[in-house]
């Protein structure tokens, strides 16, 4: 009679030892004998799972479980398996189960954490963890996976606008096993959306300087290959702080560029390699998820309408958007590389496209296309109004503006060279005709002027309260409505400070929504009075879109690039009466616009008969192609 104990103690310590083929080979002896042995049948399982074959693995650990309930480890051990086969509900459940039979089974309690941190469940992480590591202070994996979760607590944090939380979880995470020091240094892509006066920016400011000649100064470990995980941009923020972002943008360049330098990485590749077995002009446009509606908008009328006989054109986006790019432009010239999802891949597609000239839409507008643009994988390489100004990498050779934008001596604003279109350097086009909407329809005031914000929030700079306040008393009837965001936590000091700038009487006419859907945005163009342009960040696509309705924008330029889209526009137009030169004539135009109708029907009439101008793509399109036939001219 053959003696299933003895046979499972054979099995037992030859796969103690190592011998996973002799240990197979016992298990199934027994489970020809004996089909019920669920331990057999449990270990079978794991066996498989080691192998990689998790159909047969789940099979195994099913039936061992569909025999004996009442061991954790069998939960546990099919947990993984279901974790690792992407059913993570399910594997959730079954580490849930295993830590109800055995509350102190520490493995159990630490892979239900990690299966909630892949579903980014931090708070249940949180409470796994807690178990975890009273069961086991020292548990290793478990520590691996907190550190895993501060990190995403730090990116959750930092997205919320809570820094000082944000910094404390990327610091913890930095001491944990497995953790970077880089992360500790996370806190220079921070920058508030809202400040609560000129003085606290100018802290900011000088802050963030000092902050990164220190991390300049401490040689950080770097490899290119996760700086996408585990890097960071200058914050999108900086250049609504009504300041020149060059100096600050190099530092980051510098933090980081080094990383890309050989032998670490790469060889820029010269125009001869480029353009080795092929004629014509190679472009590569490169866009990341997120932005690419905005690349769309301004940029697919370039696409459609470029000289396929000179050119050939990639767009080169993430495998996740690139069918809705594809279908959003109507050239069957146009190609499309897609970008896997690990960096290293993404950075030997940019390579292997050949381009001549890469156009990055943004520089900085996330991590990876910031760290894309240093790859430096095209011999020339150029942004434009995607980025914000000055992208500030060295990589990038020209920044394309225009001439009807830019001050005079604007050059020394820019880490790259800088390009003069004599157009505008984004080619927009009509909306369909918009059916106009009532303010009783969209619940606004019946009566008074209506002046529109429809900014993003960081575009409220502190100076902006003033004009406001300016606005509103010169026109005691009219409103103001003001776009400010969704997030609760960083819309309440923005509203502390207009309540303190305009006082409780003014205050009441300010109508503050969290956001639109974009075709009740669209409504408001058809009811209000007109647009208020920030005076530090004017708009470009707001601005177009109320040209586009006959609706006029007061704005004021300042020196920085971000500052002149709007008046550039009318200057392309011809109309200069709208521009004013400081706060005063800034509240009194708007007042007018307000006040008196017929001076605004007058300058509706007149952006109406000349918006043509502003939206007249071809020109645009034409500058482009010069731009790249001359550049590409000259580097030969």
């Amino acid at each position: 009679m053959i003696d299933i104990a003895a046979l499972y103690r054979v099995a037992q310590t030859k796969h103690q030892n190592g011998d996973v083929v002799g240990a197979e080979q016992e298990y199934r002896s027994i489970l020809a004998t004996a089909s019920n042995h669920a331990d057999a049948w449990h270990f079978l399982g794991v066996i498989l799972h080691q192998r990689h074959q998790l159909d047969a693995a789940l099979h195994h650990l099913e039936t061992a479980l569909s025999y004996c309930r009442d061991k954790a480890v069998y939960f546990n051990n099919y947990g993984v398996v279901l974790k690792d086969a992407g059913r993570l509900n399910h594997a959730i459940a079954a580490f849930q189960h295993a830590t109800k039979l055995d509350p102190a089974y520490a493995d159990a309690h630490v892979n239900l954490a990690a299966a909630c941190l892949l579903q980014n469940d931090l708070a249940n992480t949180e409470s796994a963890l807690r178990i975890a590591l009273a069961c086991n202070p020292n548990h290793v994996a478990g520590r691996k996976v907190l550190r895993d979760l501060r990190f995403k607590q730090g990116g959750r944090f930092f997205a919320q606008g809570k820094f000082s939380q944000a910094d404390h979880a990327y610091h913890e995470a930095a001491s944990l096993p497995g953790g970077k020091e880089l992360w500790r240094w996370q806190s220079l892509g921070f920058c508030p959306p809202v400040f609560s006066d000129e003085q606290s920016i100018s802290r900011y400011w000088t802050g963030l300087d000092q902050h990164l000649d220190r991390a300049l100064d401490a040689n950080i470990p770097l490899d290119w290959r996760t700086l996408p995980e585990d890097g960071f941009t200058p914050s999108f923020n900086l250049p609504h702080l009504n300041r020149c972002c060059r100096e600050i943008k190099e530092k980051f360049d510098r933090l980081f560029s080094k990383a890309f330098s050989p032998p670490q990485s790469f060889k820029r590749p010269t125009l001869l390699e480029t353009q080795k077995n092929h004629k014509k002009i190679r472009l590569g446009f490169v866009v990341t998820a997120g932005h690419h509606r905005g690349f769309l908008r301004v940029h697919r009328h370039l696409l459609e309408h470029l000289d396929y006989n000179k050119f050939e054109a990639f767009v080169i986006c993430p495998q996740p958007i690139l069918a809705s790019c594809r279908q959003a432009v109507r050239c069957d010239d146009t190609q499309w590389v897609g970008l896997p999802p690990r960096f290293d891949a993404a950075v030997q597609t940019l390579f292997d496209t050949r381009c001549d000239i890469l156009y990055h839409w943004k520089v900085g507008g996330g991590v990876l296309d910031y760290f894309l643009a240093m790859a430096g994988a095209a011999p020339i390489q150029c942004t434009s109004y995607g980025t914000h100004g000055t992208g500030g990498v060295r990589a990038i050779d020209y920044y394309i503006s225009s001439s009807i934008l830019e001050p005079p001596e604007s050059a020394s604003q820019y880490t790259e060279r800088l390009i003069l279109l004599g157009s505008y350097a984004t080619s927009h086009q009509h909306d369909p005709p918009q059916t106009p909407a009532t303010r009783e329809e969209l619940g606004l005031p019946q009566n008074g002027a209506l002046y529109f914000c429809p900014h993003r929030l960081p575009k409220y700079h502190p100076l902006f309260d003033h004009y406001l306040r300016l606005i509103l008393e010169k026109d005691s009837t009219g409103h103001v409505l003001l776009v400010t965001g969704k997030n609760k936590e960083q819309v309440a000091p923005f509203v502390s400070r207009l309540q303190r700038v305009l006082g409780k009487n003014l205050f009441r006419r300010m109508l503050l929504a969290p956001s639109f859907p974009l075709d009740v945005y669209k409504k408001h163009f058809s009811v209000v009075s007109c647009v208020l342009d920030s005076p530090v960040y004017a708009g470009d696509l707001t601005t177009h879109d109320a040209f586009d309705q006959g609706v006029p924008v007061v704005t004021m330029p300042g020196e920085l690039l971000v500052q002149r889209y709007t008046s550039g526009l009318y200057r392309l137009m011809g109309i200069e009466s709208l521009i004013a030169a400081d706060i005063e004539e800034y509240a009194t135009i708007a007042a007018r616009l307000g006040k008196e109708p017929d001076f605004r029907q007058s300058m509706s009439k007149q952006i109406i008969q000349k918006n043509e101008l502003v939206f007249s793509p071809e020109a645009t399109v034409r500058d482009y192609e010069q731009f790249f036939e001359s550049v590409l001219s000259s580097s030969t």
